[in-house]
């Protein structure tokens, strides 16, 4: 570096060949030993966690979601400081441009009555059933052998029942053209079908989310891959 007059001092970088690149260790100056070991603790725990957003992990260690948890507020600025966002939570959350919403063409008359939002997601080359309702925001996930209409109703009939089960009635569900088969088949449920090409956008984001976590899962594992009976379990 050469001193200017004005003081300041300047360094001439080449045009090519040199890639200046902040580090780790230039980060953690002015940072005690025992705040760089509570940083790392902090990270570890949010792999743990499944690898949340920051501002996530700050509420559930304001809240005392996490029992026994040691790791402060503090803890989690000086990490967020050091080294800067989660790396797995990079790698594993991609964003994407929603779909267009579908607005069903019932009105709800009861409080009793739910509207379900259904899709496959697929993980390795493995079909799972992805259910999220309407307002109550449950979501379900189940392993399906195949995409034939005889597995496809035994998803459908499973969820319908987990409602039934606490006294709600299943009215709608909202599908694509894969599920166009099943319209008679699942008792009273009215099967909305949305055009070709077309999702609805709640459960596409619960598969997107489910799938971030997995992803970001897996970039803590020293594993190529998941196996599938990891996947099952």
């Amino acid at each position: 570096f050469n001193c200017l007059p004005s003081g300041l001092y300047r360094h001439r970088v080449p045009s090519t060949g040199v890639c200046l690149v902040v580090t780790v260790d230039s980060l953690a100056e002015g940072y005690s030993p025992r705040q760089i070991a509570s940083a790392k603790n902090a990270r570890k725990a949010m792999s743990m966690m499944g690898s949340p957003s920051a501002a996530t992990f700050k509420l559930m260690v304001r809240d005392s979601l996490i029992n026994n948890c040691p790791v402060t507020l503090d803890a989690i600025r000086v990490a967020n400081n050091i080294f800067g966002p989660d790396a797995a939570s990079l790698q594993g959350k991609m964003a994407r441009r929603p779909p267009e919403h579908v607005d069903s063409e019932l009105v709800d008359t009861r409080n009793l009555d739910v509207i379900v939002i259904a899709d496959l997601m697929f993980v390795n080359g493995l079909s799972f059933f992805v259910s999220i309702s309407r307002n109550i925001t449950l979501i379900t996930v189940t392993y399906m052998p195949s995409r034939t209409t005889a597995d496809l109703k035994k998803g459908m009939t499973q969820i319908v029942l987990v409602y039934r089960r606490r006294g709600l009635t299943v009215t709608t569900a909202m599908v694509d053209n894969q599920f166009n088969p099943l319209r008679g088949l699942v008792g009273d449920v009215d099967l909305n079908v949305t055009a070709a090409a077309e999702h609805a956008p709640e459960v596409e984001r619960c598969i997107r989310m489910i799938k971030e976590r997995v992803q970001a899962q897996k970039c803590h594992m020293p594993l190529l891959g998941f196996p599938h009976g990891w996947l099952l379990g």
